[in-house]
């Protein structure tokens, strides 16, 4: 038995593929058992966000779970024209074995996203498992390998600052405003500009709880859309001057050609308000905020090679971060790796603790019949008295066994206990697999045949509400 993942991210695979083969989160519990079925693996999880879509599984014969799989992606074409399968078949990546364990260790712990240690990817892969344990399609080998997964994703972010240092302009102009004025939450921010960065501005305002935010753009109406979102203030550009007098902070990224604050219009402002500090982040290339505004007194200005500086710094001190999550994560494969091979074992360790058992029952049935004369108490005594001594007789062995676990010696080992002591050995996940395969074959025959990747002319739910979204593209 071995893991096995197939899919395609945003880093593989164009944007609009992905939202047409998005399954939404109503049909997830469907589509895992449809996998589970038709690609015939042991297990599976789906996860589906905007930027991936990945099958985890557990196969007998990974290389087989792997064509499975793919096959069955594949065959989920009535989303896509015979054009898009083919680049869907470009674009797809399988991973078996450790590589397979890996890759889901480093899209838990955020290493495989776009925003290298974003934290929504972890509730994602929480809620995709959390699906499959519903839909019953999971199994020990699965359950072990997502369990500790989560588990290592929480650990990178609390042993490491992986998910600390940003190199988003944006997030570092507010978090360097939260720092310089001790938060934001009773503050008023001014945000000029209504594009991509001061979209990312506002939401990271909004994350830090601003208490008041206006945006004001040369379009008034892209100012409202902004501002509307989050029930902000909106200004045409002509309201500059007095939106200072308010401001505690304002973030700049305009594409204007001319300075946006200009040293006589900072210079009145502060007139107006002379107790209080206003802090300048001009992210900005040409600048939006005249340079010599910052010999105001009360005022301090950051422009955009000052963010990039930070940025870059950031970029070090992560680079640092991701080193020890990577460290993290093989020795987490390490460790999964060594369960896993050691699950080879479970059967022989079975028969030979009830090999054991056996033997401790037959003579503690003998002795009993010699001494009919002991009172319960001491019956008790001696079963207890035997069943110390079975475990210490196994332990050793046992212990030995597993520490081997994955070795050629491992197998040795089980081998001779098997000729030894003449052990039954039943392959329970063999009789597992075959009770669990005749349910689903006929759970299949009785079932009506359904997609899990709907044509979005025609699907009830839209795909643009497909799962959980991570922050920034996971």
């Amino acid at each position: 038995m071995d893991c096995v993942v197939v899919g395609l991210n945003i880093k593989s695979a164009p944007f609009e593929l992905l939202e047409k083969l998005s399954v939404h989160h109503s049909l997830n519990e469907h589509c895992v058992q449809d996998l589970k079925q038709q690609a015939d693996v042991s297990a599976a999880v789906v996860l589906s966000t905007c930027n991936r879509l990945e099958f985890y599984a557990t196969a007998e014969d990974p290389d087989h779970g792997v064509e499975s799989v793919w096959n069955y992606f594949i065959s989920q074409g009535e989303a896509i024209n015979a054009e898009e399968q083919a680049i869907l078949r470009e674009c797809m990546y399988a991973y078996t074995g450790d590589m397979a364990v890996r890759h889901l260790f480093e899209v838990v712990t955020g290493l495989d996203s776009l925003i290298v240690g974003e934290a929504e990817i972890l509730g994602q892969v929480s809620r995709a498992y959390k699906a499959a344990c519903r839909a019953n399609t999971t199994d020990k080998l699965l359950n072990v390998w997502f369990q500790r997964a989560l588990h290592l994703g929480k650990m990178a972010r609390h042993q490491t600052d992986i998910n600390r240092f940003s190199m988003s302009v944006g997030r570092i102009a507010v978090d360097l405003a939260v720092k310089e004025l001790g938060g934001v939450e009773d503050k008023c921010a001014l945000i000029l500009g209504a594009g991509e960065m001061s979209e990312l501005t506002v939401k990271y305002l909004v994350a830090n709880k601003v208490s008041v935010a206006m945006v004001s753009n040369r379009s008034l109406d892209k100012a409202m859309d902004l501002a509307g979102r989050y029930g902000f203030e909106a200004h045409a550009l002509g309201e500059v001057a007095p939106c200072l007098e308010r401001a505690d902070v304002v973030f700049s990224a305009t594409s204007s050609k001319n300075y946006m604050v200009d040293f006589e219009m900072a210079k009145q402002a502060m007139e107006k308000r002379p107790d209080r500090p206003l802090l300048f982040l001009d992210m900005a290339v040409p600048r939006d905020i005249d340079p010599r505004v910052a010999e105001l007194d009360g005022v301090s200005v950051y422009n955009i090679n000052e963010l990039r500086d930070e940025a870059d710094r950031n970029r070090l001190r992560r680079a640092a971060a991701e080193k020890g999550v990577r460290q993290l994560i093989e020795e987490a494969v390490a460790e999964f790796r060594h369960w896993a091979q050691s699950l080879e074992l479970v059967p022989v360790i079975a028969a030979f603790r009830a090999r054991a058992e056996e033997i401790k029952q037959h003579r503690l049935e003998v002795a009993y019949e010699q001494m009919p004369s002991l009172s319960a108490s001491q019956r008790k005594q001696v079963r207890v008295l035997a069943t110390t001594i079975t475990d210490e007789f196994l332990k050793m062995p046992v212990e030995s066994l597993n520490a081997a676990a994955g070795s050629p010696k491992s197998r040795d080992y089980a081998r001779m206990l098997q000729e030894l002591f003449a052990l039954d050995v039943v392959d329970n996940n063999h009789q597992d697999a075959q009770a669990k395969r005749a349910a689903e074959v006929a759970s299949a025959n009785a079932a009506e045949p359904r997609t899990c990747f709907p044509n979005p002319a025609s699907a009830n739910v839209s795909s643009s509400s497909a799962s959980s979204t991570e922050s920034e593209g996971a």
